[in-house]
């Protein structure tokens, strides 16, 4: 495997062609695994590529405005929590602390549920994740 002279962006298109050709068992594990290197491995570069987009147009990214159940409140680090980029922060968060539960918690997992220590909760479907995943890889990878 080789990388470009951009790292971030090699990651991201690499990232996005192993979720775009995956089809088996472990789907929840993958999108979590994957969710974590595009999350935290570029942490300089994601969050000034994301958009700050209100949470209204989160479809544009295959997420549902009704997954997030709290944004969180306003820190100094993440000041707007009700955009795409808070979202994205926060999922950060969450993901690198491991602050990501299994719904449900035994049995065929249907959607995981984030949390931070800034009152951030998401519950997301796999399905919403897969395409979240799909969409920020690809626009990571245009970076």
């Amino acid at each position: 495997m080789s990388y470009l002279s951009n790292f971030e962006r090699t990651f991201s298109e690499h990232t996005l062609k192993i979720v775009q050709g995956y089809s088996g068992p472990f789907e929840a594990t993958l999108l979590v695994n994957c969710l974590l290197g595009l999350l935290v491995v570029p942490k300089e570069t994601v969050l000034e590529a994301i958009p700050e987009v209100p949470f209204s147009e989160l479809a544009n990214w295959g997420l549902s405005d009704t997954s997030i159940k709290c944004p969180g409140r306003s820190t100094k680090t993440n000041p707007n929590p009700s955009t795409l980029r808070g979202l994205v922060a926060n999922l950060r968060h969450s993901v690198a602390h491991f602050r990501v539960k299994p719904v449900p918690a035994s049995g065929d997992v249907h959607s995981f549920e984030y949390t931070n220590d800034v009152g951030f909760h998401a519950i997301v479907p796999l399905s919403e994740m897969r395409c979240f995943v799909e969409k920020l890889s690809s626009h990571l990878s245009l970076q």
